[in-house]
């Protein structure tokens, strides 16, 4: 039998990865690379063409992260092997592994990583009549595009040919306190992208009403500005957008975003417009703890995530996931204020052209 680091040295992570079903999107990047498992586990893979050095990390902000010993430790669930203790399963998993080809073989070479270049993406005339993506495919209301108009851009990407090169919807992003671009978050028909070298580390899109910290009373933090947007439409009769900022991360959460973000606005309420499923119960939590100054790390397991706050640790079965269970737990309180979409998995599904079909087909059944 080997030792684990033989192991390591022969059994990359992305053969393991694969075996379980996970699928690589190359689309994502190619320096390092992003796998998706069929219920939404997600993986990065660092160093994919050297086997010896991969390391992972889960995109859910989990402690989910290490060398191939990690990611089958962390997975012994999903294996057919059967073993009467971890260390023995671990070692009969990478056992066949080892003894297995690697299908995966990527033939590339990384491309260095380009700056932002916000010269490169030409404005173009703004209407909201030329935002017909937001409004008919969508289903925001031209009351709302208008709304939030001084905050949406439309570009041209000028690297690309000019007969394939289209005016595309942009969101965008800024750091708080400055009015600098440093990226877009572009969406079109069938288009979902973010501009070349964009600062998703720091950057994110903001629609600030109130126009300074002093006079912000409330803080909406959302994973797109569509959901923010679709949030303002169905609310809006309820809220006072002269003291709002609606902020979007852009899908994802980074650490410095946040800590941007609280240190500009620390006095206004915070908000979420988060998804309605695991993920977004996930951003609610690691917002919450940043809001409450607290050391806190997390580990999916099966069906649970076990949790350590601090000195603490606790578990919290997925099913019942929420930042309730998780400050009822943990004991922080945030004094963060959690809006779901009822029903729906996000805001903008609840006003999306599809969801007023489904309506339409319900009575007429």
């Amino acid at each position: 039998m080997m030792s684990f680091k033989e192991y390591r040295e022969r059994v990359a992570i992305t053969q393991a990865a694969e075996s379980l079903g996970y699928v690589v999107d190359l689309s994502k990047g190619r320096r390092s690379l992003e796998y998706k498992h069929p219920d939404g586990d997600t993986v990065v893979i660092n160093n994919p063409r050297e086997p010896g050095r991969q390391m992972y990390f889960n995109r859910d902000g989990s402690t989910d992260r290490g060398s191939v010993i990690d990611f089958v430790a962390s997975r012994l669930h999903r294996f057919k092997e059967t073993f009467p203790s971890q260390t023995e399963g671990v070692n009969k998993v990478l056992s066949r592994l080892a003894s297995e080809p690697q299908t995966f073989k990527p033939a590339f070479t990384p491309p260095p990583p380009k700056a932002f270049d916000a010269s490169r993406y030409e404005l173009q005339p703004l209407s909201v009549s030329r935002l017909h993506y937001l409004t008919r495919e969508r289903g925001l209301e031209r009351e709302t595009v208008e709304k939030f108009l001084p905050f949406i851009g439309l570009v041209k990407d000028t690297a690309k040919d000019p007969d394939k090169a289209y005016a595309n919807i942009a969101f965008p992003l800024t750091k708080p306190g400055s009015d600098a671009v440093v990226g877009h978050d572009l969406r079109n028909y069938g288009f979902k992208a973010v501009a070349t070298g964009s600062d998703r580390q720091s950057g994110m899109w903001i629609a600030d009403f109130a126009g300074s910290p002093a006079r912000t009373q409330n803080v909406f933090f959302a994973e797109n500005p569509i959901d923010a947007m679709s949030f303002y439409q169905l609310r809006r009769r309820e809220m006072d957008m002269e003291t709002a900022v609606f902020i979007s991360f852009g899908g994802g959460i980074a650490r410095n975003q946040i800590r941007l973000a609280l240190e500009h606005w620390p006095q206004a309420a915070k908000r979420t417009l988060f998804d309605n499923d695991y993920q977004g119960r996930v951003y609610d939590i690691v917002l919450a703890t940043a809001i409450a100054g607290k050391e806190s790390s997390f580990r999916k397991e099966s069906d649970s995530l076990h949790f350590t706050v601090s000195d603490k640790k606790f578990e919290i079965p997925v099913s019942t996931l929420s930042l309730r269970a998780f400050e009822r737990e943990s004991g922080i309180r945030s004094g963060l204020h959690v809006h779901k979409a009822s029903g729906a998995k996000d805001f903008n599904d609840l006003i999306h052209p599809s969801a007023a079909q489904k309506k339409r087909l319900a009575v007429k059944i």
